[in-house]
């Protein structure tokens, strides 16, 4: 039973991330009609420009960007594709640059020099496809007044072990980025611009993918005072700097709504995780499971999320409800885990230990949670697999789970167990997958 169940799991999240395979996610939203391209029935001809630029920035940069090639053809004058380091590949014309995520670096800083440098070039009778998604926001970057990107690693890193959410974060790196909040169709303007985006994010806001550079921005300098002061957190001296010219005016604010900038740009969403579910509710089905999609929006403190499917689980096996038996109960989301420990893991990893432990007297049970990139938190696997052994499985290691879970340490756990779920790099970014699984007797 727990062998059938894994290869069920794995083949649903395979379906899944198949939906949102970024090359698939163009094809769908992306058509050409001799020299028109169509995009939700709005159209672009582009034999009025004088120039066909695309910029993708993304974990799904080069599989967006070769869809986008492919479709534009001779019609693309010249272009750039920025990914995360290892995720690179070759393009007809648009060149490749490698650069850090989850926290951005050196090669980030240089991505956004050029990106800056190449948007300088272009004019109003130019046509600039934007192709974005997740991990955008760390992947190109060019600080303000001042900031360096020690600055922005270190204050990111600080947020992120506090357990701030991705808003909160946004709010923060719109403010320390000339790129993101808005900042990309600033430089942009006054080219026509086309955004394509992946999203990543709960609820798929415009403004807080990769930190939302060419939506207009919502959030402001007040906001994030109140989130340094939420956190208590430290901040470099030109990171001060900056917050105190931006509380007294005189460093502007993002672009908000009805600025100039916006006047020619239009965005389109390609992809996200419903879409994924959607996909996964039906392999599933077809493999014999009566299913739901309880929420594509799951957010909270990963071992708590972890109790409640824990309880979703146990009501299934106890009396088959919320679904007959056997079920699959589907959900995505972005959880956040708070660091106290000083293990290695992420929150899929997380979560998983916190279901095992709270099902270990079940049978008949298994948890999936998985990034849809193929990389939970830093680490090189996608998420684990848990069920009601998981603990015992520890045991026979001499390894204690709770411990483990305390120290935020599931990766070598699972790691020993044989848990992990691998991928490899999926070229995609929809957030996380997360499956209930319970099967008969």
């Amino acid at each position: 039973m727990a062998e059938k169940m894994r290869n069920d799991a794995n083949s649903i999240l395979s379906e899944a991330i198949s939906a949102v395979d970024p090359s698939a996610c163009i094809y769908r939203a992306v058509n050409k009609d001799g020299r028109d391209i169509v995009i939700n029935n709005c159209s672009y001809d582009l034999s009025r420009y004088d120039n066909i630029y695309a910029i993708a920035f993304g974990k799904a940069a080069i599989s967006m960007s070769k869809a986008i090639e492919d479709i534009l053809g001779d019609s693309l004058t010249d272009g750039i594709a920025v990914t995360k380091h290892g995720f690179g590949g070759s393009l007809l014309k648009m060149k490749v640059y490698e650069s850090g995520h989850p926290m951005p670096d050196d090669h980030s800083v240089a991505a956004g020099k050029t990106v800056h440098s190449f948007l300088e070039r272009t004019g109003e009778r130019d046509l600039i496809f934007f192709l974005i998604s997740g991990g955008g926001s760390a992947l190109i970057t060019l600080p303000r007044k001042g900031v360096t990107i020690t600055d922005i690693v270190k204050l990111t890193d600080s947020l992120m072990r506090a357990g701030a959410t991705i808003d909160d974060l946004n709010t923060v790196r719109k403010h320390l980025c000339s790129i993101k909040g808005g900042g990309l169709a600033k430089m942009a303007y006054p080219s026509q611009s086309v955004s394509l985006i992946l999203s990543d994010v709960v609820g798929d806001p415009l403004d807080v993918i990769a930190s939302g550079p060419t939506v207009p921005d919502t959030s402001t300098f007040s906001e994030f005072n109140e989130i340094v002061e939420r956190y208590d957190l430290k901040l470099s001296p030109a990171v001060s700097g900056l917050l105190e010219d931006g509380l007294e005016g005189v460093i502007e604010e993002t672009p908000k709504l009805g600025a100039t900038v916006f006047e020619r740009t239009s965005h389109y969403l390609v992809g996200n995780n419903a879409l994924a579910l959607q996909e996964a509710q039906k392999k599933a089905s077809e493999l014999g499971y009566n299913t739901m999609v309880l929420s594509s929006s799951i957010v909270g403190e990963a071992r708590e999320v972890a109790k409640v499917f824990a309880s979703i689980a146990r009501e299934e096996r106890l009396r088959g409800t919320p679904l007959p038996l056997p079920a699959c109960i589907l959900a995505g989301g972005e959880t956040t885990v708070t660091m106290k420990g000083k293990g290695l893991g992420g929150r899929c990893q997380e979560m998983a230990l916190s279901f095992g432990i709270e099902v270990s007297d079940l049978e008949g049970v298994l948890l999936l949670a998985a990034g849809t990139d193929g990389n939970d938190g830093t680490t090189d696997h996608a998420g684990a697999f848990a069920d009601g052994d998981t603990v015992q499985r520890g045991k026979d290691l001499q390894i204690d789970a709770r411990h483990e879970l305390y120290d935020n340490n599931s990766y070598v756990f699972f790691k020993e167990t044989g848990d992990l779920i691998t991928t490899g790099p999926t070229g995609t970014n929809v957030m996380d997958i997360y499956m209930v699984l319970v099967d008969r007797f």
